[in-house]
């Protein structure tokens, strides 16, 4: 490595590098220092000995004159105000002797010498003395020229055109991460890595930096673009060789198989590169391409291959690296500066880098389109994230197969399934459609589907990932199921609710004309479903009460009079003797409110229901049961009835005062917070009901009591809160808090170009 090109790094590269670089020579840790605007700190260490701060500016295309000239009016002041013990500046502008007295002179007592000033010069020659700091920063070990020359510009280390595009521009924007670093021991390790992931996440880049790690260390880097046939063409016996095969599955459509015995081909030579040294083998797939391949390779399945496979998940680009790849990218643009610098509003870049379904391909091509078209990058950014189509449209609509594409349509009406449920449904799914049904069929578009678009975890299946869920509703609502069968095919009352759920989002409109389309098959699933109820007991209980007012909201929503006619059939007189009443109440206010259901029918049911309350609040005050009976209380108040209520007060206030009694009687106790729910609704009845002089010194033993309850309560609250910040905020300072201050420095520095 005989120098850097130091231009290459970002700036935050370059101060990462400083941090660990200055760290060395100083002979103390220093901290990158999320600084404020004006405070001019971008490494710091503080300690017995004062505070040394390392000022850093990345301005390899700035002159001497130009970087003395910003010191001196940006810098100094700041440094006069911070007043730190020891003052040093590392720079990517070179600096000469003169210029090097200048600043010398303007910092002082500050900068205590020149040997203070770090130019290129001396940065690149201090990296030339650490080695193994220089491979620990991949970025920067890509950035010396002899790797450079042999990764970017030696054809006789890159025989394909489509590479030599494609590495500089990777190279510039790549972000090490945890998927590339576990590839990198794997490729280590065995020789041979298959990289599989989602479509977008990075697979290529990561093999592309893979192949050029490879080349610096002296590998010829061979594309394979047709057939495993081509590594035995290209093999040269005692030469450094690392084949590159990218999507070796295809890309396009899962009925292309490999080539005619490329499995057995392809399992030889992976086990004839994994015993020969100075060979590699890296190649990248889809993880559903390669699951559909090992079904009809069982080669594939073998630990050969298994155990080279490593998966790039959405779950490596973790905050401050999904930072720092939209900073790259934002920085290696072609936009204009302009453009570039709003990203330095948080504004602008934090909803792209939270958002659940950031993709780099994504904001790749958005910035590539956008500085053409001259649009709003970062509106343009955000839609595109809100779009999941532009990732899954072509699998789910082209590639995957039909018994696949209908396991996702069945598990978007579960959301998340046990695995026995999503089999039972997606059984009568496909036999409803008159296709083959069997075991083996479903397990074969699970496990193609199994780690890219679904998950199982503890036996219950969901999506891989929110955005595929997004993508599955707009394809239903696109018209391009089989809707009926779908329908036909229910099996949980949740299936029903949420494909009702789905209709009713802004965007839903064909999901619900499907519905209203298939209204009567809509009726016949949920009459199924009241059949697989359980009676409701308790009030957190499902209850047919509660499914028959969830059916008079979608009856509302679809218009139906077959949904309606069916809700109104099963709550003829006797229904309210069953459910809770609770279940009961909130079923007459629909009743009550709906246009579909005939008046009077909701007006006898609400009668009904009134009489069931009254008199089982009538029963329970005679008991001396207050807390039954003044909730019974609360639920007839609810309710539009037009019963005469007023005997029921009486009775029930009756009751309280015994209560009250019985309170005030009861031993002293250590407060409990449990209680003083209950004490403070006895209280609040008596005082509404003008009863509290009744019983005054009672009412003043009980009030006291329950003062006293609420003051412990709110001490132990605020000590429990106490406890769980003191336990909790450094983590969240130390990694979430840490990682946005990180992202927010870093997109600054779209600001601060000379």
């Amino acid at each position: 490595m005989d120098s850097f090109e130091l231009g290459r790094l970002t700036d935050h590269d370059f101060e990462v590098v400083c941090r660990d670089l200055f760290s060395d020579v100083l002979g103390i840790p220093l901290e990158i220092f999320p600084r404020g605007r004006d405070r001019g700190i971008d490494l710091r260490h503080t300690g017995p000995s004062g505070t040394t701060v390392v000022q850093c500016k990345h301005w390899p295309r700035a002159t001497q004159a130009t970087l003395i000239r910003r010191l001196i009016k940006d810098e100094l002041p700041k440094v006069r105000a911070l007043a730190p013990d020891r003052y040093i500046v590392a720079t990517t502008v070179g600096l000469t002797v003169d210029g090097k007295e200048e600043l010398c002179g303007a910092f002082a007592p500050y900068v205590r010498d020149t040997g203070g000033l770090y130019g290129v010069d001396e940065i690149v020659a201090e990296l030339l003395r650490r080695p193994d700091l220089v491979r620990r920063h991949f970025r920067l070990w890509l950035s010396s020229t002899s790797v450079l020359q042999t990764v970017l510009n030696q054809d006789r280390y890159l025989r394909s055109s489509w590479l030599q595009k494609r590495l500089p521009g990777i190279a510039d924007t790549f972000v090490p991460h945890e998927g590339f670093e576990r590839a990198k021991q794997l490729l280590d390790t065995q020789q041979v890595c298959v990289i599989a992931g989602i479509p977008g996440v990075g697979k290529t880049t990561v093999a592309l930096m893979l192949a050029a790690w490879l080349m610096g260390n002296n590998y010829e880097v061979h594309e394979i673009s047709q057939d495993v046939d081509e590594i035995g063409t290209l093999w040269r016996d005692g030469t450094r060789q690392v084949f590159l095969y990218d999507d070796f599955l295809g890309s396009t459509t899962l009925d292309t198989p490999l080539n005619k015995n490329e499995d057995n081909r392809l399992l030889s030579v992976i086990r004839e590169i994994q015993e020969t040294p100075g060979k590699a083998l890296v190649m990248t797939t889809r993880d559903y391409l390669l699951e559909h391949a090992r079904l009809r390779h069982d080669r594939l399945a073998e630990p050969d291959v298994s155990d080279a496979v490593s998966v790039i998940r959405l779950t490596d680009l973790d905050l401050q690296v999904r930072g720092q790849i939209l900073y790259n990218h934002v920085h290696h643009s072609s936009l204009p500066q302009n453009d570039k610098r709003r990203f330095a509003d948080p504004a602008v870049w934090r909803p792209v880098v939270q958002h659940r379904n950031f993709n780099p391909r994504l904001v790749e091509e958005t910035l590539r389109l956008s500085a053409r078209r001259g649009q709003d990058v970062g509106a343009a950014m955000l839609e595109n994230l809100d779009d999941p189509r532009r990732v899954w449209e072509r699998i789910v609509e082209n590639e995957l197969s039909d018994e696949a594409v209908h396991m996702l349509e069945v598990l978007f009406t579960f959301g998340s399934a046990p695995l026995e449920d999503l089999e039972e449904s997606w059984h009568w799914y496909r036999e409803e459609m008159d296709q083959a049904a069997d075991g083996r069929t479903f397990r074969r578009a699970l496990q193609l589907l199994d780690g890219t678009m679904v998950t199982i975890e503890q036996g219950r299946v969901a999506f891989h990932n929110p955005s595929i869920e997004d993508y599955v509703r707009f394809h239903l609502n696109a018209d391009r199921a089989h809707f009926l069968e779908l329908i036909r095919a229910i099996v949980q009352g949740e299936q029903l609710r949420r494909l009702v759920a789905a209709a009713r989002m802004a965007d839903g409109a064909g999901i619900l004309a499907r519905l209203r389309e298939h209204e009567l098959a809509v009726t016949a699933a949920a009459r199924q479903v009241e059949d697989d109820l359980e009676m409701g007991l308790f009030d957190e209980d499902e209850s047919l009460s509660t499914h028959l007012e969830w059916t008079l909201g979608a009856a509302e929503l679809l218009d139906s009079a077959s949904l309606a006619a069916y809700v109104t059939k099963e709550t003829l007189p006797s229904f309210t003797h069953f459910s809770p009443i609770s279940h009961l109440v909130s079923l007459a206010n629909s009743l009550s409110a709906s246009p579909l259901v005939p008046q009077e029918h909701a007006e006898r049911f609400v009668e009904e229901l009134t009489d069931r309350i009254q008199a089982e609040l009538l029963e329970s005050a005679e008991v001396g049961d207050w807390y039954r009976s003044s909730t019974l209380y609360d639920q007839l108040q609810s309710i539009p009835s037009a019963s005469d209520r007023e005997p029921v007060t009486p009775v029930l206030v009756r009751c309280a005062l015994q209560e009250l009694r019985r309170l005030a009687a009861e031993p002293e106790q250590e407060p409990h917070a449990a209680n003083l729910d209950l004490m403070t609704e006895l209280l609040d009845f008596l005082w509404e009901q003008e009863a509290e002089d009744e019983l005054p010194e009672e009412f003043a033993v009980v009030q006291d009591r329950a003062e006293r309850v609420r003051t412990a309560r709110d001490a132990e609250r605020n000590e429990r809160l106490r406890q769980y910040q003191a336990q909790r905020e450094p983590a969240e300072r130390s990694d979430k808090a840490r990682d946005r201050a990180l992202v927010t420095e870093l997109m600054r520095k779209l600001e601060d170009t000379p």
